[in-house]
């Protein structure tokens, strides 16, 4: 089992991440869907920096430093940009030329999405983006999420989920589905956690 140095102990790097992922989908169900009520969140970009705020608020620098993790925005990672990466870094950063190289495990990726309307093509983009990324080698123990709000009601939407049949047989154990959309002609949006990769799987709507 990987383990991440802490001062004088050491944590299992599957219990960090059981943290973090516990954190991602608690700020999507609390403090992001309170954001979008009180009219904080305009745009795709506003999404993303309420997302790190509350991700880095909710971990504590504290926590985050003893921990050399790290949340990084725009981040290239196997031949894209990725939306939100948390990072481990190494033991002494800002020795080397720039501070991607100090980067040694990519905890979790965030790909983000909020549109009001049109078609479903740039969601169903982000799908095949995180297929990619588990796809590419090497085969590490990332997690991925799909932030995706979409302002129109969902009809034939399976599940409420993005994924097909085939595709949740490759996000299983490794993806999350964080979403907000329009359903049964409600007024409000549905805000719900589709946890395909089996943990803190309690976190939901």
């Amino acid at each position: 089992m990987t383990t991440i140095k802490v001062t004088n102990k050491t944590i299992k790097m599957q219990d960090l991440q059981e943290m973090i992922d516990r954190t991602i989908k608690q700020v999507w169900m609390n403090q992001i869907k309170g954001d979008y009520q009180k009219y904080f969140l305009l745009k795709e970009d506003t999404l993303k920096n309420a997302l790190y705020f509350h991700i880095r608020n909710q971990l504590t620098d504290t926590l985050l430093e003893e921990n050399n993790i790290r949340i990084f925005t725009e981040f290239y990672y196997k031949d894209s940009i990725a939306d939100i990466v948390i990072v481990q870094l190494n033991e002494n950063p800002g020795n080397k030329e720039h501070l991607k190289d100090d980067v040694e495990a990519v905890l979790a990726v965030i790909e983000i999405k909020y549109k009001g309307a049109g078609n479903e093509k740039p969601f169903e983009d982000d799908v095949k983006k995180i297929k990619r990324y588990i796809s590419t080698q090497p085969n590490d123990q990332t997690q991925y999420y799909l932030a995706f709000i979409h302002e129109i009601e969902y009809e034939n939407i399976e599940g409420d989920s993005w994924l097909t049949e085939s595709q949740k047989k490759w996000a299983k154990g490794k993806l999350t589905e964080l979403s907000a959309h329009y359903v049964d002609g409600k007024d409000e949006l549905k805000w719900q956690v589709l946890s395909h990769n089996n943990m803190n799987s309690e976190v939901l709507a």
